[in-house]
């Protein structure tokens, strides 16, 4: 009989990275691994989608992280048996799964040290904590759970913990589109004054602390003051929050010169959108990094620092080192400081050279869903663990 598996994360039926994570994992699963688990989710946010082939459940509210309904949702997918939650989130917000006792709720401490539902995670971590490790409380967090897998090399050093596997980009939906045709799709979206001579920057990101905007801007003023036709694209999901997006277009005299995208766009979409840039700037230290590994199989270089995870498949050469480090926030996250000059210099010339080359896939064949290795790789995982 399958182990039923409860994925816990974003809905997988919303647009955010953490979703779409959940999503591809839990799809290939229940596409390759049937026989042996049978798969369902619960998340928040998402409308619901007819596309998802397995049991999606929902969540009304995440104050502080906390799924008051988990326990609910649970007895209702399992059915008395035995079981595997597997979550698809960030350590810092599992405490109440990982150390039961600081659980605010009753009924969800009683939950969290059952027995017949054994805790697995698949957490990103972008940055290092104290000395190089992990915050104390996130450390304790993942002590709780019964089996833990890290999505990097980066992350691996950061936890100790010696097992992990990359997440992985569908190029079977993401390779490279006709540049021309990609720029005039763009042209007839509304993109004002996009020529096929512009260069066009693209940035996708969402809109919060270590999504570096600011960075990303400035370079893109400093290729403008170069002399060149410059044209950003920002995709993200609102305008307004961490940082003003809007503000920033025009406090760095990019008003006119900018579209900012917020739509949800199909996978399909964002491909030709990727493959009318020139070149994407991927802004922050990262877990993993969709937008880089999506630039990349579109065949368009993306300038990414060589802090986080995303420098493990991000070309070298396309990689710049920071210059110095901060730390901010609750767990004293290490984050990097970057040069934007640097960034407009190196974005400059993979831009040159893109113009110069036939455009073919970017990206290292260990995060390719399509390759030989990585499904096969998380199917053993997956199946190690019920033996």
């Amino acid at each position: 009989m399958p182990t039923p598996i409860l994925f816990l994360s974003d809905a997988v039926s919303c647009s955010s990275g953490l979703a779409r994570i959940t999503r591809d994992l839990a799809t290939r699963l229940h596409a390759n691994c049937s026989d042996a688990f049978e798969v369902a989710s619960v998340g928040y946010g998402g409308p619901g989608s007819r596309d998802v082939p397995f049991k999606e459940y929902h969540t009304h509210s995440v104050d502080n992280w906390i799924v008051p309904e988990l326990p609910a949702i649970w007895d209702d997918w399992a059915q008395g048996r035995e079981g595997i939650l597997m979550v698809v989130w960030d350590m810092s917000r599992l405490y109440w799964l990982g150390m039961p006792q600081t659980s605010p709720q009753p009924h969800l401490r009683k939950f969290a040290e059952r027995k017949d539902v054994k805790k697995w995670a698949y957490h990103a971590i972008d940055a290092e904590g104290p000395n190089g490790k992990l915050s104390y409380r996130i450390a304790q967090t993942m002590q709780g759970f019964d089996r833990v897998i890290d999505y990097s090399g980066f992350s691996s050093k950061v936890t100790g913990n010696p097992v992990h596997l990359p997440h992985g980009i569908d190029t079977k939906v993401f390779f490279p589109r006709d540049h021309k045709q990609a720029r005039e799709l763009f042209m007839h979206k509304g993109f004002k004054d996009l020529k096929q001579t512009s260069l066009l920057v693209g940035i996708v990101a969402t809109n919060q602390a270590r999504k570096n905007w600011q960075l990303g801007i400035e370079a893109c003023k400093m290729l403008l003051d170069k002399g060149h036709d410059l044209r950003v694209w920002c995709h993200t999901d609102v305008i307004e929050r961490y940082w003003s997006i809007g503000n920033l277009i025009v406090d760095y005299g990019l008003a006119g010169r900018a579209a900012v995208t917020i739509e949800r766009f199909t996978d399909e979409e964002l491909a030709w959108m990727y493959s009318a840039c020139d070149v994407t700037l991927s802004i922050a230290p990262e877990g993993f990094g969709y937008a880089s590994g999506e630039s990349l199989a579109c065949g368009v270089p993306t300038i990414a620092g060589s802090y986080g995870a995303q420098a493990e498949f991000v070309p070298k050469d396309m990689q710049i080192d920071p210059f110095a480090y901060f730390y901010e926030g609750a767990f004293c996250s290490k984050r990097p400081v970057h040069d934007p000059e640097r960034w407009a210099s190196l974005a400059e010339l993979h831009a040159a050279r893109r113009k110069q080359t036939a455009t073919k896939s970017l990206l290292p064949e260990h995060v390719d869903w399509s390759g030989p290795t990585l499904w096969p790789a998380w199917q053993q995982w997956f199946t190690e663990g019920i033996k």
